[in-house]
């Protein structure tokens, strides 16, 4: 094994680990406030962490436009893109769609045999980071989460202004 597939697997295998834990800590939640408050403390301190990780990537882009939020944010996906290998579309109204085909969050709780409805919440708490991130970006976004048929992951959607 070479040093750099060294370096994927375990970067993989933290991936994974961030997903194992987010399901203890929200397994332990559920069991001490329920399962609907122990998914909103969760998912609303993802958010935060994403706003932060947010600020700091786009806060010097100036006056942001998707395109440029989409350039920054895909130039820092881990080994090139291959973790979280996904398709970009650039609209001819200026926003961006970038569908995500593969999640190591997602793969690490197929693992485990979440069940469906299972995978979904916790696809959807984990997606509040992306929240974060982007509207700290200062741009419109919006989100679709993995749900049972959906193909690939996630769907983020980069908008002209605050829309």
């Amino acid at each position: 094994m070479t040093d750099r597939e060294l370096l994927v697997r375990q970067l993989e295998d933290s991936f994974a680990n961030r997903a194992l834990l987010y399901w203890e800590i929200y397994r332990a939640f559920a069991a001490e406030v329920g399962p609907a408050k122990a998914a909103e403390l969760l998912a609303t301190a993802i958010e935060r962490r994403g706003e932060a990780a947010g600020q700091a990537l786009f806060g010097k882009l100036g006056a942001p436009t998707p395109t440029a939020v989409a350039d920054a944010f895909l130039a820092v996906s881990p080994d090139g893109g291959r973790i979280f290998p996904h398709d970009r579309i650039d609209e001819a109204d200026g926003s961006v769609r970038i569908a995500v085909r593969r999640c190591p969050l997602k793969d690490a709780w197929s693992r485990i045999g979440l069940s469906d409805d299972e995978l979904a919440l916790m696809c959807r708490i984990a997606g509040r980071f992306d929240n974060g991130c982007f509207g700290a970006a200062g741009i419109g976004f919006a989100a679709e989460t993995w749900q049972p048929g959906m193909g690939g992951c996630c769907r983020l959607h980069l908008k002209p202004g605050g829309e």
